[in-house]
Parts: structure tokens; sequence; C-alpha cells
């Protein structure tokens, strides 16, 4: 993450200013004509209203300083805040009515193919104040989002003419893909029946399989001593048991099919090849939502990518980087063929393959469960975030800016903000 660079100033004719200049002149045009002292006074007001909403819009954009601070990642279906922090560091001059924008990204990753845009509002920053703006976006898509340029601006204090200010600030982060309630029958169907996603833990706990034997400890409760073990040796001993382990799943996204091969009749099909494959994307994604809620250790493979396997864990950030993993996926990249899964193979643990056309048998071992993406319907009961496909979140006729907030007010001296605010 870089610090704010690249600072550009400047004023903007807007459309208020354009009617605003128009009757200045037509004003003035009626005050020479008619040579009245009326029409030259009203003439001179508006001459004055013009100078001073210039005037006072630059002296109090030039003591600003913004900073965009970027969540860790975002969800389809789920709102993405991104704040941005607002120092005042004039010592008498406030400002009023700020709005911050971002600025479209040129290029691939840009976050206007991913995201609706947004704005934060200030209505009010006091000297020597720093404030924190919040914009909400709502992601559409799954991939990589980069920010490049954020711009603060007003029309204080009479909406004539606007002054902004424009920073270089690059950032980036991931849209994680769309999460449905998948049917509880999928992680049932692969739930361990014998040594297949469960393995012996190398630590003491309360499970069945033996561990060892020690020394008896005071505390230890008669249930655990080895009583045989005891009488030959004349002491108490007991027997320790190995810790219960959860089960365990690799859930494997078959993409070693390029997009433009993938077989869909127009004519019967309501979905194109690259939407099958992030169908796929998300139906994986759900299922490895919903085993990492049943206490399931999740691992990751993606055939036909660049993407490295991920081992079999849990945990918060495991979950994140997994889903971070798909988040990345690069569709558009050429594919890479199926490939050894020595990952895959090896382990004990149950498998879920995903397709997003037809099943191929190859990929995944003899025992995994192979499901398609053209069935998502079938798996899943409902989108657990607001689906893009279906409903907008609100409606065209809500507020332009209902999303923008104003929060955390503190006071700072000049000295003390940090330098990476300075523009």
């Amino acid at each position: 993450m870089n610090g704010p660079a690249a600072l550009l100033r400047r004023y903007h004719l807007h459309a208020p200013g354009f009617v605003y200049g128009a009757m200045t002149i037509l004003v003035g045009l009626a005050a020479v004509n008619r040579q009245n002292n009326l029409l030259f006074w009203i003439l001179g007001m508006m001459l004055s209203a013009l100078l001073m909403s210039g005037l006072v819009s630059g002296i109090m954009m030039q003591s600003l300083r913004v900073r965009r601070l970027v969540a860790g990642h975002g969800l389809v279906g789920e709102p993405l805040r991104v704040r941005y922090w607002v120092t005042n560091r004039s010592r008498f001059l406030p400002a009023f009515a700020l709005h911050i924008e971002e600025l479209p990204v040129d290029g691939p990753g840009g976050w206007t193919r991913l995201m609706r845009p947004a704005r934060a509002w200030v209505m009010h920053l006091g000297p020597r104040e720093t404030v924190h703006g919040e914009a909400v976006f709502w992601p559409t898509q799954r991939g990589e989002v980069r920010f490049d340029r954020v711009r603060i601006w007003t029309t204080f204090p009479f909406g004539i003419i606007r002054k902004s200010k424009t920073i270089s600030q690059p950032q980036h982060t991931l849209i994680h893909p769309l999460l449905y309630e998948v049917r509880r029958e999928i992680l049932r169907s692969v739930a361990p029946q014998g040594l297949a996603g469960s393995r012996v833990s190398r630590r003491t706990g309360t499970g069945d399989d033996y561990y060892g034997m020690r020394d008896f400890r005071p505390g230890d409760t008669m249930r655990h001593i080895a009583w045989k073990r005891s009488a030959c040796l004349d002491e108490l001993v007991c027997l320790e048991r190995t810790m219960p382990t959860p089960p365990r799943l690799r859930v494997i996204v078959n993409l070693t099919t390029p997009t433009h091969r993938l077989r869909v009749d127009a004519r019967r099909e309501t979905y194109s090849p690259r939407q099958l494959e992030e169908r796929a994307i998300s139906l994986a994604a759900s299922i490895i939502h919903a085993a990492d809620l049943a206490g399931f250790e999740i691992g990751l493979s993606l055939p036909g990518t660049d993407r490295p396997a991920i081992l079999t864990r849990r945990g918060h950030w495991h979950r994140a980087r997994v889903m971070s993993s798909m988040a990345a996926i690069d569709l558009d990249a050429p594919r890479t063929g199926s490939g050894p899964l020595p990952t895959s193979y090896g382990e004990r643990a149950a498998q879920i393959v995903i397709h997003p056309d037809r099943v191929d048998p190859s990929i995944g071992r003899e025992d995994a469960l192979h499901l398609s993406a053209r069935h998502m319907s079938r798996l899943t009961v409902r989108s657990i975030g607001w689906d893009p496909g279906t409903a907008p979140p609100e409606s065209p006729e809500s507020p332009k800016f209902p999303e923008s907030t104003k929060s955390t007010k503190s006071r700072e001296t000049r000295d003390a903000a940090p330098a990476e605010t300075a523009a």
C-alpha cells in the first residue's frame, strides 16, 4: 500500500456554474443597454458572489489532506465499505460539504468493472480536525479490484464553482465469489465413514484412539488407570488417548477446459460459458463456506490454472486464504491442463469435484463426489447475499448517496498528523 502522491488541483465548470454565468452575462447586457442603477447593483452582487465562490472554495481546499483506508476484502452480494481519512490542517478556516469519490482506473482490474460507484460525504470539518468518511460499494463480480486516484471536491459556499483536489494512491483488494446456502445432503454424502476424511492425531486429548501411557498424576480420574499394567509395575499408570480430529474435505474446481470449448446450446441454456465457470467457482466457495461452519478441515485444488494447491487446514485465516485464491482466478489466462494432483490423491480427505460443464471422472479419486454447475439450482437453496443477477439492493429512485456517512471526529495538531496524509 502506497501513500498519496501526484496532487492535482483544479476548478470545474458544472451545470449550475454555466447557468449562473449565462444569467450574469444577460444581466450585464441589460445593465449596459438600460443604464439602470439597480441592474448595475445586481450585476455587482453576482460578480462578487462568483469571485467569493472561487476564493473561498480554493482557500478551503488548500489545507485539506485525504487518504484512502480500504477494507481487507469484499464479497459479491455484500457491501464493501471504503473509508477515507480527511484532515483539515488550517488553524482557523473550517471546511463544508466535502464529496469524496474514486476516479475510474484504466486497464484490467479497474474497480468500475466489478463494483457500482459510490461516494463519501462529509458535512463539516473544523480546523485541526480529522474525520473518517465512508463510501459503500456494491461488488457485482468476483476478482481483483484496483484503486488509484481519489478526488475530493466541494461547491461551497454558493454551488457555483466546483473546486477539487485529486491524489494518486494505488491500492488493490479482492472480491470473493458469491456465496449460496448449499443443501445439507452434500456435506452428509462426503462425511467420513471410515479412514477417509480422518487421521490419527499427534496430540493427546479425549478421543478413542490409543496414544500411550504415563504415570499417574494427582487429579486423574479412575477411568483412565490401566489396572493390568499398574499391577505388573506395582504403581499406577494411566492410559492416554489421542485428540479427536475434524473431518477433512478437498474441493477441486475443474478449470482445465478453456471457456470457448465448453458446450452450450444457446437455444436451451440460460447461462453463457463464462457464467457457467463463475457459477462453478461460486458453488465451490459455497461448499467451502458450509464445510468450514460444520467444522471440516478444508483444502482446495484448481487444476487448469496456475494457482497452487492449498493443503487441508482449519481456521479463519486459512478460510480467507482459500477464498482469496478463488477470487484471484483469471479465467482469461491460458489453461494449463489437469496435471498431477499430489495433494489430492495421497491425503485422507473426502473429495468434491466441481465441473462447469460435463463431469470428467479422470479428475479426483474414484470415490470423489462430482457436481456440475448446470445443476446449481438443485444443489443450493438461495444466495446468502444479494445476487446481482436477480435484483438490485436498492431501487433506482433512492437517493444518490444514501451510503455516505461521517464518523469518528478527532482533534489533532498539525505536527501530530501522519506524514502519509500529506499531499
